[in-house]
């Protein structure tokens, strides 16, 4: 199986429940088990070239910990307002920047009643926003390739 490295000091629940509050509503369970055993970090890149790593995730954003952590994004994003009206916008504390794809583009979850759990891919420069996928769990079982050489 792929795995993250270049991760940031370990988180414990108690931080993690602490990062929590700045959101409008509890986090899905999912996504802070992969927090309290992975903060942040890359795939390897070697499991990338072999094809192993599925989404095109090129790296998570720490909480707490690093440079770019979650709580820094937040307030730098501010509000999100798509440019397509369809899908709404999320104000900053119904969303979590949580990765980002190789361009930079953040992939966020939201956490409006709407679409809570919703993972999507957020391009700044021109407002675009795109469905990833239905919750963290899905998301996360397609971030590695299953498959065996």
């Amino acid at each position: 199986m792929a795995e993250l490295v270049d991760q940031e000091q370990p988180i414990v629940d108690a931080e993690f429940r602490q990062f929590e509050t700045l959101f409008c509503r509890s986090l899905p369970d999912s996504f802070r088990l992969h927090y309290l055993r992975d903060n942040g970090g890359a795939p390897l890149e070697d499991d990338v070239e072999a094809g192993r790593w599925g989404l095109p995730v090129h790296g998570f954003n720490p909480i707490k910990y690093g440079t770019l952590t979650i709580e820094r994004l937040v307030e730098d994003y501010g509000d999100i307002v798509p440019s397509d009206d369809d899908v709404g916008m999320w104000a900053k504390s119904t969303f979590v920047p949580f990765a980002y794809d190789a361009g930079g583009h953040a992939i966020f979850m939201s956490l409006r009643d709407s679409d809570y759990g919703y993972i999507y891919l957020y391009d700044p420069d021109n407002g675009a926003i795109f469905l990833i996928e239905r919750s963290f769990e899905m998301f996360r079982a397609q971030l590695y390739e299953t498959s065996t050489e």
